[in-house]
């Protein structure tokens, strides 16, 4: 077995592995090779140093990359218990070390019993859990009703990105888990996303000032639509404008044809997992996060 670099060729057997753990682990696929490109090709991760394939016989059987909110790593379901998880491990941790971060922090699907168990032997603990919420949509949803005061509109993805990133840290900042972003990186990860849907997406306005806000994904292949950030400003917090965007969102959603909502949440956030599940919403799967902290350097 060897470790090396990907190419951006690599690409397609790397998106079926992926996929195959997916299934494996998930019981459902959730990625898609447009999101592998976007990560290789975007500024958070150097593809030459941050991300590695495992390869055995000519066949890609591993894959890891370090990304701003962790590792992620994965190994083909048929070539487990051969060393290839333990060799991605201590490669994630150097290039995390080597990045400056003061913990390893790697995200495995909580079904994976044999990725959770290398890295509990590893001195990791898991610290939170996300997870994935989902809705079935009629063909008619209720929106419910808008305070008065309060407009809906759709995103203008050049306009509202400064706005939008300063409410996002403003929202999210006293999260356990948060990390700053810059303008660049919140632009690329989200209002760039290849499958952003503006027209279903909701900014908030209260006092033609904006409160909140609602990013929406369409993916047609599996008719879902999925809610990337919902975020409502701390100032405006407590009346009810994220059960408006959600519901708003949600018959946005079936009207455009979509059969499912979908979305994620923290286990360390438990205020959003209520109104989750009051709105109807219920949990698929699980992914776990599990840390230790970097080595002290000699």
């Amino acid at each position: 077995m060897r470790l090396r670099a990907p190419l951006l060729d690599d690409a397609p057997a790397v998106l079926g592995l992926v996929v195959a753990r997916d299934l494996a682990d998930l019981g459902v696929a959730d990625y898609a090779l447009e999101d592998l490109l976007g990560e290789w090709r975007g500024t958070g991760l150097d593809m030459a140093a941050d991300a590695i394939i495992a390869e055995a016989g000519g066949e890609i059987v591993g894959y890891a990359a370090v990304h701003e909110r962790g590792t992620i790593a994965v190994v083909a379901p048929e070539h487990e218990d051969r060393g290839i998880g333990a060799r991605l491990l201590t490669w994630a941790e150097k290039r995390e070390s080597e990045r400056g971060r003061q913990r390893h922090r790697q995200w495995v699907a909580a079904g994976n019993t044999r990725a959770g168990a290398l890295l509990r032997g590893a001195g990791y603990v898991r610290v939170r859990s996300a997870w994935r919420m989902v809705r079935a949509l009629d063909d008619e949803v209720d929106a419910g009703t808008a305070e008065a005061g309060l407009k809906l509109r759709s995103l203008d993805v050049d306009r509202d990105g400064p706005t939008l990133h300063a409410l996002d840290d403003a929202s999210f900042a006293a999260n356990a888990d948060y990390e700053p972003e810059t303008l660049e990186t919140f632009r690329e990860q989200h209002l760039a996303a290849h499958d952003l849907d503006p027209e279903l997406s909701r900014v908030a306005e209260r006092g033609g000032r904006v409160a909140g806000f609602l990013l929406a994904l369409r993916r047609d292949d599996t008719a879902v639509g999925y809610v990337d950030i919902l975020a409502v400003h701390p100032d405006h917090q407590g009346r009810g404008l994220g059960t408006t965007m959600l519901l708003d969102a949600f018959s946005r959603f079936a009207a455009a044809g979509l059969r499912e909502a979908q979305l994620s949440v923290a286990s360390d956030n438990p205020r959003a997992l209520r109104l989750y599940k009051r709105l109807g919403m219920t949990a698929r799967f699980q992914q776990d996060n599990f840390e230790r902290p970097t080595a002290p350097k000699i």
